[in-house]
């Protein structure tokens, strides 16, 4: 088991509670706020401050949604996403912000697919969702088993989705508590510990301790769904486990300069002693089912993982630092074509598109003209009909760019958007080179504003 790499992960932290146009709920931003200082706790925590963004009450859909395809696209280890708030059911999950008006919630809140595509399309190993809101548990309901009530699958290799109620109740904040009740229960297990737990606390165990002290209160049954890489990452060091000699807090170091390698942090605690371990044939089982194609003998498996680490017969083994995937750091020579590889991407999507465009027009003129070389097209419609194409392109391209529209390599702005303005190009001009180059290097100049327009918001 390991902790996050501070340096390269990113964390977002959204609490609401001061509504102008909805109900107020007490202690959610100051909740939000708590759970950032924990996670970040310089002794005990695994996130580094500066990485780790706690979003204005008042901040709206347009804001919010920029720091989530920052921290998503920055992201190479964990990816952690929280939101606490008014949860909107409409045929879909709302998230609810500020401004939100609940007659209008499909224009001033957001829902909840385009969090799950953001963080579903970032290059980071590790991603995790926290909802503490009414209905959250509508985020995992379609993939939820009726066999089982914990987790049944998650099609995204190391993602997990803990939410605070199931898709048909409300979620609370008590008489008498500071922070909305899963918020403070989940804090209880950062804040104190969990006895009995390994040395860190990975997000499967805070989930069972925070399920089980809401069942206990009558409170809504907090959900989860978790991808099993996920048991070997731990969000913070246990705090019921006591080291057997005291030591100094460590501060986060720098940003390591670019070409070195980024240190990692090391657990206090030893390991503790192994216990005898399952057989050889219960264990190749488990893992023969694990493997299975149907979701339902994959969360069985996993249940009967649990079931013998929880009876001592398997141990997960000792902690030991560094990812569970090695990614290794670019040296100062390598760097360089890091870049050049990511310019050679984005040329080939942008050159694809007019190349589709050319094939595309070429036939079809060929099926209605019965010839591929044809002469300028002049007329009015085909004109009309080019001009309305780039036009097309051009909002692509913003709505794509902006995370409006989902985004994936193949999918991509430059890709889709080159090959309608060339289909638009070639209409309103020409069959010919020129005009499909210019409508490539158009497209990919406003590719380039936007994230510059971009990237100097997000710094501001």
């Amino acid at each position: 088991m390991r902790l996050p790499d501070p340096h390269r992960s990113r964390a977002v932290f959204i609490g609401v509670g001061g509504y102008r146009h909805l109900p107020q709920l007490r202690g959610v931003h100051a909740g939000a706020a708590e759970l950032r200082n924990v996670l970040t706790d310089e002794r005990y925590g695994s996130l580094a401050p500066r990485h780790s963004l706690l979003v204005p009450e008042n901040a709206g859909r347009e804001e919010i949604g920029r720091t989530l395809a920052t921290a998503a696209g920055e992201a190479d280890d964990l990816l952690l996403v929280y939101f606490a708030g008014h949860g909107i059911y409409l045929n879909e999950l709302y998230l609810t912000f500020a401004d939100t008006r609940s007659e209008e919630v499909r224009f001033t809140g957001m829902e909840y697919r385009v969090v799950a595509d953001l963080v579903r399309d970032s290059d980071a190993s590790s991603k995790i969702v926290i909802l503490d809101c009414c209905y959250s548990g509508r985020a995992l309901a379609q993939r939820m088993s009726a066999a089982t009530d914990l987790a049944a699958e998650v099609d995204i290799e190391g993602a997990a989705i803990l939410t605070s109620a199931p898709p048909n109740r409300s979620s609370n904040v008590l008489d008498g508590e500071r922070y909305p009740a899963y918020t403070l229960r989940l804090l209880d297990a950062l804040r104190n510990g969990i006895p009995g737990a390994p040395e860190l606390l990975n997000i499967t165990a805070l989930h069972r301790h925070v399920r089980r002290a809401a069942k206990a209160q009558g409170l809504p049954e907090p959900q989860a769904l978790s991808h099993l890489s996920l048991d070997e990452l731990g969000l913070v060091r246990n705090r019921a486990v006591q080291p057997q000699q005291p030591t100094a807090a460590e501060p986060f170091p720098k940003d390591p300069a670019p070409g070195t390698r980024t240190p990692t942090r090391t657990p206090t605690q030893p390991p503790a002693p192994v216990p005898p371990k399952a057989g050889p044939a219960a264990l190749e089982e488990i893992a023969r089912s694990a493997k299975s194609a149907q979701p339902a003998e994959r969360a069985q498996a996993y249940q009967q993982l649990l079931g013998e680490i929880a009876a001592g017969r398997v141990h997960p083994g000792p902690i030991h630092p560094g990812p569970a995937r090695p990614q290794p750091q670019l040296s100062q020579a390598e760097a360089p074509h890091k870049g050049l590889r990511a310019a050679l991407t984005f040329g080939l999507h942008l050159a694809y598109g007019p190349l589709m465009a050319f094939f595309v027009v070429a036939v079809v003129h060929d099926l209605v003209a019965g010839d591929t070389t044809r002469s300028p097209l002049g007329t009015t419609g085909y004109v009309v009909a080019g001009v309305v194409l780039m036009a097309v392109a051009a909002v692509f391209v913003g709505l794509t760019e902006f995370a409006v529209l989902p985004r994936n390599k193949t999918f991509s702005s430059a890709g889709v958007g080159s090959f309608l303005a060339g289909v638009g190009s070639v209409l309103a001009v020409d069959l010919n080179f020129w005009p499909l180059a210019i409508s490539a290097i158009a497209v990919g100049g406003c590719i380039g504003i936007i994230r510059a327009l971009r990237r100097s918001v997000s710094t501001t």
